[in-house]
């Protein structure tokens, strides 16, 4: 059903010289780099294969997937894939995570756990590349196997929501689809034992840029433990543009204010002192 496309669409970076009379300037950002650790990483760029029970990251643990492929009415599943064959740009090593499900009736999933729950300042980030709007698919922030936290297109438009907490809306816009060059970020942080915040933005040469939705989930009750990423009821066919890519996962764990104040505040002294003659 797929054809995949390994070209490699990254440009080069160009490298730029650090001055080496300002250079002694870094030494506190290296020195304090725990505050912004990533205690969980994966990509696509990992795999060679991506399979129920695969695990090439480190953080979190095994992907466990489902779907309701019959082979011919309904056509489901999981594969590894160019992004930018429906959507737009999130590869790396040329290739993304997808899924797929056609027609009306067919779904496929994706769950993982973390390899320890979140806890306070964790900030959990994603990529997805999203196209037509047809049929659902999405994400679920979950507890056990309760969602505190969904995103989900589909219907002609996006919406977040939450089934077993409260949603707490300070931005949301009408999503408009459309882009084959389409990327969506997602960013959530745990501020407490009860509460995240959520931003999720979106770039694209059309339809609706930056912010959608940002907000906070009050009111959780459980540890939150995993995810998953879902695809259903998509149009007949199979085209590219309906499918779900996502890619780059990550947990970092983000500095409190006033800790990061007090980086801020050390590297501004060192500067100083290093400045006078």
């Amino acid at each position: 059903m797929f054809e995949l496309n390994k070209k490699n669409t990254h440009p080069k970076k160009t490298q730029y010289p650090m001055k080496t009379k300002n250079s002694l300037f870094f030494i506190p950002l290296l020195a304090t780099g725990s505050l912004f650790a990533q205690t969980a990483l994966d990509n696509a760029g990992n795999y060679t294969s991506w399979t129920d029970g695969s695990n090439q990251g480190t953080g979190f643990q095994n992907w466990s997937f489902n779907q309701n492929s019959d082979g011919s009415t309904l056509f489901a599943g999981h594969f590894l894939g160019d992004s930018t064959d429906g959507a737009g740009d999130i590869n790396t090593g040329s290739q993304s995570f997808g899924m797929f499900a056609n027609p009306s009736g067919a779904f496929s999933t994706a769950i993982r756990s973390f390899a320890s729950p979140l806890s306070i300042n964790d900030q959990f980030t994603f990529q997805m590349g999203v196209n037509f709007d047809n049929g659902n698919k999405g994400f679920n922030l979950r507890t056990g196997g309760d969602s505190i936290f969904n995103f989900n297109v589909g219907g002609g438009g996006a919406s977040v929501s939450s089934a077993n907490a409260t949603l707490v809306p300070e931005t949301s816009v009408a999503y408009d689809y459309g882009g084959n060059d389409a990327v969506i970020d997602v960013v959530m942080v745990v501020k407490s034992a009860s509460e995240i915040d959520y931003q999720i933005s979106r770039a694209s040469a059309q339809g609706v840029q930056g912010t959608l939705f940002s907000g906070s989930v009050t009111g959780i009750t459980a540890s939150i433990d995993n995810f998953e990423f879902y695809i259903s009821d998509t149009d007949a066919g199979g085209a590219p543009a309906n499918n779900l890519y996502f890619n780059n996962l990550a947990v970092s764990t983000v500095p409190e204010p006033s800790g990061f104040a007090l980086f801020l505040g050390s590297s501004a002294m060192f500067w100083i002192a290093r400045r006078r003659p």
